[in-house]
């Protein structure tokens, strides 16, 4: 369990398997919001999560960040193995298209770059895609410290549209999948198992939330009177985001966590919805 003394960090989830024994084949991944942290313990050998972190900051500065990353990671026997960024400004390019010499032109074509703004790609492997993404200068600071060790960020969106797709390829007809994350929205759509649209949207209230999954539903035609739609990331049941969508949508469900994978039991007590990108990461290193 994590000991965490930073008064600007508060603790949502601290959750483990008290006999797992770390070797070898476990791996760490670290997944950083705009102001929340998660951190897991996946035992390869047994496909299995064996602990998982989750914290919310009451500070953006970026020193006060590293401090608290730093403060989680050190006398800790399972040292982060891959950072993931939950960032808004992404551009999904079929493989064939991509080249690394024309990131920052394919992108620029679709987002507004800042002279601040690092720019990096990462593969979707079950959809033959390539995430190319923005990353704020705050990130490469972090880079930085050394006590860290982060060599490169991948977003966290390759695992979730690669674990969407591995959960669902079997669901006939349209279905769509929304995650929201710290100030935006992720959006897939996919029909017959094949993804039909991603893209990610600002958004700050419930209403915005609810503006862009139907605006995408129309677009592609998606029925929300009939079709599936499927919600993870920063919401809960009755909560006000929730209400506002159930009110459109009648066939509204949480994501489940990944069926590929098994999870230590105080795990199995958090829904697994809440943090289905987080629970997705192994599926990057298979």
């Amino acid at each position: 369990m994590e000991n965490i003394q930073n008064k600007d960090i508060q603790v949502l989830y601290d959750v483990a398997d008290a006999s797992w024994v770390p070797h070898a084949r476990a791996v760490c991944n670290m997944v950083l919001f705009q102001n929340h942290v998660v951190k897991t313990v996946f035992d390869h050998a047994k496909q299995r999560f064996v602990s998982l972190f989750a914290a919310k900051f009451n500070d953006q500065e970026v020193e006060k960040l590293a401090e608290v990353l730093k403060e989680i990671v050190k006398n800790n026997s399972e040292l982060p193995t891959r950072w993931f960024l939950s960032v808004p400004k992404t551009l999904l390019a079929p493989a064939v298209l991509y080249r690394e010499s024309m990131k920052m032109e394919l992108i620029s074509n679709q987002q507004i770059i800042e002279n601040n703004e690092s720019i990096a790609s990462y593969p979707v492997k079950r959809l033959d895609a390539q995430l190319i993404f923005a990353y704020d200068e705050q990130y490469d600071a972090l880079k930085r410290e050394a006590a860290l060790s982060i060599n490169q960020f991948l977003h966290i969106d390759a695992a979730w549209l690669d674990a969407v797709f591995l959960n669902h390829k079997g669901l006939p007809g349209l279905h769509l999948h929304f995650n929201i994350s710290d100030g935006f929205i992720s959006l897939a759509v996919f029909l017959e198992g094949a993804l039909q649209f991603y893209n990610t949207f600002n958004t700050i209230t419930p209403e915005e939330v609810l503006y862009f999954v139907m605006f995408v539903s129309e677009q592609l035609k998606v029925n929300p009177l009939k079709d599936p739609y499927f919600y993870a990331g920063f919401i809960k049941k009755g909560d006000e985001t929730y209400n506002l969508l159930i009110k459109y949508i009648k066939n509204l469900k949480p994501e489940d966590r990944p069926a590929q994978f098994s999870y230590c039991m105080p795990m199995l007590d958090i829904s697994g919805h809440l943090f289905y990108n987080a629970l997705s990461t192994p599926v990057c290193e298979s």
